[in-house]
């Protein structure tokens, strides 16, 4: 269970990345209940009530910072709450934004820069997804808006926790072809790398080198080139660790049908035996952290 003091240091953590210290808070949080002390039905109220004090019809400068930076604790918030909770936080700011055009605008705005960049600390594909339904549940969203969105949901929403993750085709580097769903195991890491990219170059040997995922004997990591540069791929031939499998999409495939959302690699996807889905576009920590769980 989620402690409010890791809750507020969540969000002091988001402030700082932003450049801004604690005493320059001035978003106008609701005020929890005093009799109200269990942490989770804190954390369900505050979201509930997230904007219920917040001057939507202000468009000065300073209150459009102030709504930004509600906005980025918000969907903090949304990460450590359930499905239930966050759909009813997200409806409840679409009560206020929806019938109006400036703020359906501005709000669309916002969840591209902290949802949709893929270098946004606070990037949540789950949190994306509830956002984008809710804003095209608007009526002041036009034409090529909504086209735009529409399309950015169709990426988002594929492969989402819970859901079967889904098969593709790939070759090794001697040629033979396989299927991601013929990989047997208990628990499978798909680690989707470019040889061509820099942030991979930063990332993979710490993802190689995680003692966790090696000596986790119930994983089976799989390493994919999901692009055609097949000349840059077999020239890297990285060092992998000896229990990985590795291999292409063949043609570029999963690249050009975007079968998996992949705004930036590496991107990791842990699934379950049945290729469920139980972490999308992870961190290495957080991969960590869920087969210590799943463990235990």
């Amino acid at each position: 269970m989620i402690s409010m003091r890791r809750i507020v240091i969540a969000m002091a953590c988001v402030l700082a990345s932003m450049g801004v210290g604690a005493q320059d808070v001035q978003f106008p949080f609701p005020e929890v209940p005093a009799m109200m002390t269990d942490t989770q039905a804190r954390l369900k109220y505050v979201l509930e009530n997230f904007w219920s004090r917040y001057n939507f019809a202000d468009g000065s400068t300073y209150n459009e910072q102030v709504g930004e930076q509600g906005f980025s604790e918000f969907i903090n918030l949304l990460s450590y709450a359930d499905a239930a909770t966050c759909k009813r936080a997200v409806d409840g700011l679409m009560k206020y934004i929806c019938g109006d055009e400036r703020m359906t605008k501005r709000f669309d705005s916002l969840t591209d820069h902290y949802l949709g960049n893929p270098n946004s600390p606070l990037r949540n594909d789950v949190t994306y997804e509830q956002m984008l339904r809710g804003l095209l549940s608007s009526k002041k969203v036009d034409e090529a808006r909504r086209s735009r969105m529409e399309f950015k949901l169709s990426l988002v929403a594929r492969n989402q926790p819970g859901t079967k993750g889904a098969d593709f085709e790939y070759v090794d580097r001697v040629g033979r072809r396989h299927r991601m769903y013929d990989l047997q195991s208990e628990l499978t890491l798909l680690v989707f790398s470019d040889p061509e990219c820099e942030h991979c170059h930063e990332l993979m040997p710490k993802i190689m080198g995680s003692k966790v995922l090696a000596g986790d004997r119930r994983l089976k990591v799989l390493s994919i080139y999901p692009d055609e540069n097949v000349k840059a791929w077999m020239q890297m031939r990285p060092t992998l660790p000896h229990n990985w499998s590795e291999g292409r999409s063949p043609g570029g495939k999963l690249m050009h049908d975007q079968t998996y959302y992949l705004p930036a690699m590496p991107v990791l996807y842990l699934l379950d035996k049945d290729k469920k889905v139980i972490i999308k576009d992870g961190t290495l920590e957080q991969v960590e952290k869920a087969l210590s769980a799943n463990e235990k």
